[in-house]
């Protein structure tokens, strides 16, 4: 599949959420960003310059925020849901831990893209309350305009 086909999967999902695909588009072609589920949730159509042919879809929502303190039950913790999760995974990037899913634009149909967006919507919703639960105390406190991580906010 290349970007156009790609793309028309990911707003049909999105008008099927009641959701103005047009209105949650990103700054760049190929980006969408929703709230669904309680939880943000992006999603992207992308490729890279070395292989333009190749189209990839992934879809991401942020869980928390890597605690200050406990980090190694902390990973632990993740690694030991990674094992439940279906078609999805919790990765790191930078400070943050996040719901994904990506894979080949290739072969992807409707149903998947309507499932990934309820999966990682669903897991990261669910998974989000007990991690800060479970955790709480591990994050220091945050001040300033920008406090949004962990068990703080």
């Amino acid at each position: 599949m290349d970007f156009n086909q790609t793309s028309v999967l990911v707003e049909a999902s999105l008008a099927a959420l009641n959701v103005d695909p047009v209105a949650c588009r990103g700054q760049k072609p190929g980006q969408w960003s929703i709230t669904y589920k309680g939880v943000s949730v992006w999603i992207d159509v992308f490729n890279f310059t070395n292989n333009p042919d190749r189209w990839y879809f992934q879809v991401m929502s942020p869980l928390v925020i890597v605690p200050d303190k406990n980090q190694e039950a902390f990973y632990q913790n993740l690694l030991e849901i990674n094992g439940l999760l279906f078609g999805s995974w919790i990765c790191k990037k930078g400070d943050w831990t996040y719901v994904m899913f990506l894979r080949e634009a290739a072969d992807l149909d409707q149903n998947e893209v309507n499932a990934t967006l309820d999966r990682v919507a669903i897991y990261c919703a669910d998974y989000q309350g007990k991690i800060k639960f479970k955790f709480e105390g591990s994050w220091l406190p945050k001040t300033g305009p920008t406090n949004t991580g962990g068990g703080t906010d």
